[in-house]
This record gives structure tokens, C-alpha cells and sequence, in this order.
């Protein structure tokens, strides 16, 4: 059996002339995880998303 978590969410944005990439976790009901990130590339919008679960998990007491 398969369970949808969460979805990541990437959208593109223009300053002035360098494209600019927003990444969020957003779970099945709609909430929104985490901190939104910013990048110039979708891969580094993504690792940062990333970066803060593994910051989470590192803190929560549920992953020990």
C-alpha cells in the first residue's frame, strides 16, 4: 500500500532578466511544510526543501 505524503510544488518567477525558482512542501490536505526556498535552479530550490527536513528530523525525538 502507497500513501501520499506531501508534493513539492515548484514554480518559476522572473527578476528583471534571471529566472528564479520557488520550491514548497505542501501536504495532501493543503497545509504548507516547511519554509518556502528560493533558487536559480529548480535542483537547488529542491535541495534546500531538503535540507530543511533533514533539519527536522535531526530535531524530532519521532526519528530517533
Amino acid at each position: 500500500m502507497t500513501t501520499l505524503l506531501f508534493t513539492i510544488e515548484i514554480s518559476a518567477t522572473y527578476r528583471g532578466t534571471q529566472e528564479i525558482y520557488s520550491a514548497q512542501a505542501v501536504a495532501c490536505n493543503g497545509e504548507k511544510l516547511y519554509r518556502p526556498t528560493e533558487a536559480p535552479s529548480i535542483s537547488e530550490a529542491v535541495e534546500q526543501i531538503v535540507k530543511q527536513m533533514k533539519v527536522q528530523e535531526k530535531n524530532s525525538d519521532r526519528f530517533k
